[in-house]
């Protein structure tokens, strides 16, 4: 009686699920060619997706192969409407093809107690169903050399990362060659996700949405590509600014939830995340109060000479080689000056640390207070310095690096940050 109820319940779970799916291939089909019968709908998806439970059943309860069986006969049986299809109404009908094999699969999750995972596969494939013009629109947006570069660059990365070496070499181990390929990896591709958001959104909106993303990926990344920009596009130098302040805003609240995390599981609890999290919101101040005064430039129209059509591909691979070397630099500096004033405190390693890795000197200085080796008046005053460089190295990568447009706004905003962290760091 129990595995009848298993079954029964399973059955009704993906039958529904089927049915969602074939509602919209149904609706989908209807809609683009109304004189013609649609090749599935509800009925028949809910059949499939039943068919996979059963299929499921009879592997588990008689022979392990059924269910294998059952997708083979399902991708024949498709194969021969497809082909037909194809040759009656010169359209094969892929995608429903495609979804029902899908629906054949997300009736075995579900009778196998994944019905959560086949509720967002289920969900996810409505989610792409639905976008298909949006999707067909934004790949028109994009040239054949767009998709060339990237597919190269995609190669070179998965050829290229893998096989470095994970190993430090050089005057103070400052030369790791997977962590300065990985910097190639991450500027290149946040160039490439702000070009990609610029085709979507346009130039203003585009760049915004950059450097909110950027901000959780690498603030200082995001510096790095968008001072690149500036300098190819000064006209663009205020958004490219703008992004760079949204990306440092948000690193200051993913410190607060770094520090947070390493609370929550610590036996210190959440001492150091109120003790810095006030001063981490006065450090965000400036670049709130950038943001908001420049927010209605997003209503603008584009500059002259660097509308989103404009644009060039950032994924150069010389470009973000140099950049590789300057980073490999920095570290390298940064080593030097630890080695050179290490014995100074806390406060020395969190300033050279927080030049290059804030998330690391955060996490550490964070474990530090919650084993008690430091207190938490310390571990802020740590943390707010650590801000404090991060921001000052940015501002000078930005004032070196970015066109003239774009250096006075980050002057004022990082500068600003940078000064209210020594304040806050003097008041802490």
């Amino acid at each position: 009686m129990q595995v009848m109820t298993e079954l029964l319940k399973a059955l009704l779970v993906s039958a529904s699920l089927g049915a969602l799916l074939g509602l919209e291939r149904q609706w989908s089909e209807e809609r683009e060619n109304p004189a013609a019968d649609s090749m599935a709908g509800a009925r028949t998806f809910a059949l499939w997706a039943g068919m996979g439970t059963l299929c499921a059943w009879f592997s588990r309860e008689q022979h392990p192969w059924f269910f294998l069986a059952g997708f083979a006969g399902m991708v024949a049986f498709l194969s021969f409407f497809l082909v037909r299809r194809a040759t009656r109404n010169h359209d094969a009908g892929l995608t429903t093809g495609a979804v029902g094999l899908v629906t054949y699969l997300l009736g075995g999750l579900v009778f196998y107690g994944h019905g959560r995972a086949a509720v967002i596969i289920a969900i996810t494939t409505l989610l792409l169903l639905a976008s298909k013009e949006w999707l067909h629109a934004l790949s028109r947006k994009f040239t054949r050399t767009d998709v060339r570069q990237a597919l190269q660059f995609a190669a070179v990365t998965g050829i290229v990362l893998p096989l470095v070496p994970d190993q430090p070499y050089g005057p103070y181990g400052a030369f790791n060659p997977f962590l300065i390929w990985s910097m190639v990896v991450l500027v290149s591709g946040l160039g490439f996700l702000g070009y990609v958001a610029v085709r979507v959104f346009g130039e203003d909106r585009g760049i915004a949405f950059t450097g909110i993303l950027g901000g959780l990926a690498s603030s200082t990344a995001t510096t790095l590509a968008m001072s690149r920009r500036s300098r190819e596009f000064p006209d663009t130098g205020s958004l490219c600014a703008l992004a760079v302040a949204l990306a440092c805003t948000v690193m200051l609240g993913r410190i607060a939830v770094l520090v947070g995390a390493v609370g929550v599981s610590g036996p210190g609890g959440l001492e150091l995340l109120r003790g810095v999290g006030p001063w981490l919101a006065v450090l965000a101040l400036p670049g709130i109060f950038f943001a908001a005064k420049s927010w209605h430039q997003l209503s603008r129209p584009h500059p002259a000479g660097a509308s989103g059509q404009d644009v060039r591909n950032p994924l150069s691979l010389r470009i973000a080689v140099q950049f590789a070397i300057l980073y490999a630099l920095i570290v390298l500096a940064v080593r030097w000056a630890n080695d050179a004033f290490g014995g100074a405190g806390v406060y020395w390693a969190s300033f050279f640390s927080g030049l290059t890795d804030i998330d690391a000197i955060a996490l550490s200085v964070s474990q530090l207070q919650q084993s008690g080796k430091i207190g938490t008046a310390e571990a802020t005053r740590a943390l707010v310095v650590a801000a404090g460089a991060n921001s000052l190295l940015k501002a000078a990568m930005a004032a070196s690096l970015g066109s003239s447009t774009m250096r006075k706004p980050i002057a004022l905003v990082l500068g600003g940050t940078v000064a209210l962290a020594a304040l806050c760091a003097w008041l802490a």
